[in-house]
């Protein structure tokens, strides 16, 4: 049920040997309580504050990132996640740099570069993400590093999805991100096929929540005993390359048709609708995205769909509206344009901004790849699909300052 512990550093505030003290505290207890209750995550994880603030050298950043590497080597922590604030912060041409650098050198290391926040948008700062992203695809022969990299817009703190995740506050905290996906399949077929939909939303609403009740308490215990904050939980529907935890699969339970068909975005409104709900009355902490993610490289029915060409960049993007994570887990030809990719990140800015929702972008340029070729990944974890093609651009857009803001009204 849970999918990540996700531990907050605050690096920023903390010595760094309080902070250990306290994270061994926090993992004794947690591994206690999930031994009690018979559950255990899939990985427990460090997220870390936005490093770039002014003043702050590479040299420095490097160091934090080695001592975090340590101590989760220590700890049994299989990944952490440094963010990059870079609508506050200085130029990225100073920070990014030091990010490609610490994801090389550091194999747990996650990045969170955050391009938007409070409506406001680093326009001219998404062309050197852009750029990040195919310096970092050409490190390797298939790209995948860029699997530990992403573009984040308007995201809250603390949540504990990776790699859409930042330490906010003052204390070590935690939160979690839950595994809903298989539990809504198991809800669904029991039920017709396809389900009434309003009866399919009482139903996962039902089932749901006690289990959230279940992991919320465990929270609570947890971080009383520790001397710790529990943040929440955040409990997106989420797939893994099964097809029990496919989310593209739940949505052609509910329409009997092929994902991407037209009624996709009313399956995925209603499935984010139900989640809600079930938050809602549950009364449980909640931090994060707490909606249906679309990861294309990590679903085998969304790849499948991707393969029979049944959706697109488009598409993933008009189910941004009333989805959870944006754009994650895409291949694109390894050749694509900076200001291709930059364009497409604004595109998601312009979408998280207008409607106040936090959305983050991770494509994977594939070296050598080119449009409608099959990634090679061969991994467990990943999916293996077909690349998907951005519309040509070669005209980077900027603005006079640095930040733009919108000021679109409810």
């Amino acid at each position: 049920m849970i999918r990540s512990l996700t531990i907050g550093l605050p690096l920023d505030v903390l010595s760094t040997t309080e902070i250990e003290r306290t994270v061994k505290e926090l993992l004794g207890v947690a591994r206690r309580e999930f031994d009690q209750n018979s559950v255990s995550p899939r990985t427990v994880r460090f997220t870390l504050p936005p490093s770039g603030k002014d003043g702050e050298t590479d040299g420095a950043l490097l160091s934090r990132l080695r001592w975090v590497d340590e101590l989760a080597a220590s700890e049994g922590i299989r990944w952490f996640c440094c963010p990059v604030d870079l609508v506050s912060a200085g130029s990225p041409k100073v920070r990014l740099p030091a990010i490609l650098d610490g994801i090389l050198r550091f194999d747990r290391m996650f990045a969170n570069l955050i391009l938007a926040q409070d409506g406001r948008i680093a326009v001219n700062a998404l062309y050197e993400a852009a750029k990040l992203v195919l310096n970092l695809s050409r490190k390797s022969n298939n790209g995948f590093d860029n699997f530990r990299l992403g573009a984040s817009f308007n995201c809250p703190a603390n949540a504990p999805f990776f790699p859409f995740s930042r330490h906010e506050g003052g204390r070590v905290s935690f939160s979690f991100a839950l595994e809903t996906t298989q539990l809504a399949h198991q809800i669904l077929d029991a039920m017709g096929e396809p389900p009434e939909p309003a009866l399919a939303r009482d139903r996962l609403v039902e089932g749901l929540v006690p289990s959230l009740a279940l992991v919320d308490e465990l929270g609570q215990r947890t971080a009383e005993a520790s001397c710790t904050e529990y943040k929440g939980l955040d409990a997106s529907l989420a797939p893994m390359p099964v097809d029990d935890v496919s989310v593209a699969g739940l949505v052609e339970r509910l329409t009997g048709v092929p994902v991407g068909s037209h009624s996709t975005l009313f399956a995925t409104a209603l499935l984010t609708d139900s989640l809600r709900t079930a938050l809602a009355q549950s009364g449980v902490a909640s931090v994060g995205f707490n909606g249906v993610m679309y990861s294309l490289l990590e679903d085998p029915v969304l790849a499948a769909a991707n393969n029979k060409r049944l959706i697109t960049v488009d598409t993933l993007h008009a189910l941004s509206s009333v989805c959870a994570c944006g754009l994650d887990m895409i291949p694109v030809p390894g050749l694509s344009f900076p200001e291709e990719i930059s364009a497409l990140m604004l595109d998601t800015a312009a979408l998280s901004s207008a409607l106040r929702k936090p959305l983050g972008v991770r494509l994977l340029p594939i070296p050598q790849g080119h449009v409608n070729e099959y990634t090679k990944f061969n991994l467990d974890f990943l999916c293996d699909s077909r690349i998907v093609g951005l519309t040509s651009n070669d005209r980077r857009i900027a603005t006079a300052e640095d930040l733009l803001e919108f000021h679109t009204p409810r």
